[in-house]
């Protein structure tokens, strides 16, 4: 990238995740989840925008890199009021894999959305441990949809919990 600076080229990125187009954005998440770790402030930053695809795409891309330090906002953006930030922020913290997201991404289980739902019982296998277990168990008891059933019973495979 010849005469462009790196600061300019992650701010070109960053604001094509607010373009009209879906194949924009998918594309500008492609590329700043390559980018890492120069790309993690700015899209802790973006779970803050106003626009919720643009709080989606920033909580995705958080995901993908799997930077620790994305923990806390992720966490924070499980009560988003979109259901597609919740769903992807439930994501993201499975991609992340850390053990302090069990007991929030439990408490999703009992989300409105099917879609957030599922996402928090596929981060749950992700995870694993006895904790999710538990957790897994106890929502597929009280789940009614038969995709987020479908979706902890993977789940409870992927945890390793033998005879579900």
């Amino acid at each position: 990238m010849t005469g462009i600076t790196d600061e300019q080229h992650l701010s070109t990125l960053l604001s094509r995740l607010s373009n009209p187009a879906k194949a924009v954005r998918a594309e500008a998440t492609a590329m700043l989840a390559a980018l890492g770790e120069p790309a993690v402030p700015a899209c802790i930053a973006l779970l803050q925008d106003r626009d919720w695809k643009v709080r989606y795409r920033a909580a995705e891309i958080l995901g993908l890199i799997g930077n620790g330090e994305a923990y806390a906002p992720l966490d924070a953006a499980l009560v988003d009021g979109k259901d597609h930030v919740r769903y992807m922020a439930a994501k993201g913290l499975g991609l992340l894999g850390d053990r302090r997201a069990v007991a929030h991404l439990g408490v999703m289980q009992r989300d409105e959305n099917e879609f957030v739902r599922r996402s928090a019982a596929s981060s749950l296998g992700r995870i694993a441990g006895e904790e999710a277990i538990g957790l897994l168990r106890a929502a597929l008891e009280v789940e009614a949809a038969d995709g987020v059933r479908a979706a902890i019973l993977a789940a409870l495979r992927e945890a390793g919990a033998e005879g579900d």
